[in-house]
C-alpha cells in the first residue's frame, strides 16, 4: 500500500494566530517542537484547499503532499498568495505513450496546466516566511536545484525535504486517517 499523506503545516509559534480561525473539531498533529499540522476535508492530493488562502492572512502555511510512488508537492501560502510551489509527478518521468493521456487526466482532475513532468515555481527564498536559518534556506535551494524525483533505491528528495524542515512526522497521515489516533488533537 502506498503512502498518501497530505495536509497543512504551520510553525508552532504561529499556532495561536491560526487556531481561532480553524473550523471546530479540526484535527491537528504536533510534528515537532517547531511545527504542527492541521487537516481539513478539503485537502487534496496535489492541490491545497481554497480555505488556505484565507487562513494564510494570519500566518504562513505550508501545504504538503507525499503520494509515495505517485509524486510529492508543496505550496507556501502567505497573505492570500502562493509564494512558492512544486509538484513532482513520478508517472510523467517515464517516456511512454501514456504520458500525454496522464497529463490530460491530471489537468482535468486538478484544474491546472502541467508543464511536461513537473508544475513548479519553487523558491527557496520563500521559506524565509517560516524564519528558517540561512543554512536551511541554502540546503533547500540545493535540493530544489537537484533531482527532485527519485533514484533506483529510494524517494530521496521528498525525504530530504522533510528532514531539512524537521517535519519527518508528516507521514501516513491525512484528514480521513485522523480518527482514533491518540496523537491527534482537535480544535
Amino acid at each position: 500500500m502506498s503512502e498518501f499523506t497530505y495536509g497543512n503545516i504551520v510553525r508552532t509559534v504561529d499556532k495561536t494566530k491560526l487556531v481561532e480561525h480553524l473550523p471546530k473539531d479540526t484535527p491537528t498533529l504536533k510534528l515537532s517542537e517547531d511545527w504542527f499540522a492541521f487537516f481539513t476535508p478539503e485537502d487534496g492530493e496535489f492541490v491545497s484547499p481554497k480555505l488556505l488562502k484565507t487562513l494564510s492572512s494570519h500566518c504562513p502555511i505550508l501545504y504538503f503532499s507525499n503520494l509515495e510512488d505517485h509524486g510529492w508537492s508543496f505550496e507556501i501560502l502567505y497573505e492570500g498568495e502562493v509564494l512558492s510551489s512544486l509538484q513532482v509527478m513520478y508517472e510523467f518521468m517515464d517516456d511512454d505513450d501514456e504520458k500525454n493521456e496522464l497529463l490530460d487526466e491530471y489537468e482535468k482532475a486538478y484544474d491546472f496546466v502541467l508543464d511536461e513532468y513537473i508544475q513548479q515555481n519553487p523558491s527557496a527564498e520563500a521559506f524565509r516566511v517560516f524564519e528558517l536559518t540561512n543554512e536551511q534556506i541554502k540546503s533547500i535551494e540545493e535540493l530544489l536545484a537537484g533531482n527532485l524525483t527519485f533514484d533506483d533505491e529510494d524517494f530521496v528528495a521528498v525525504e530530504t525535504f522533510k528532514e531539512l524542515l524537521g517535519i519527518q512526522e508528516m507521514s501516513w497521515i491525512r484528514y480521513d486517517r485522523t480518527d482514533g489516533r491518540e496523537e491527534i488533537d482537535y480544535i
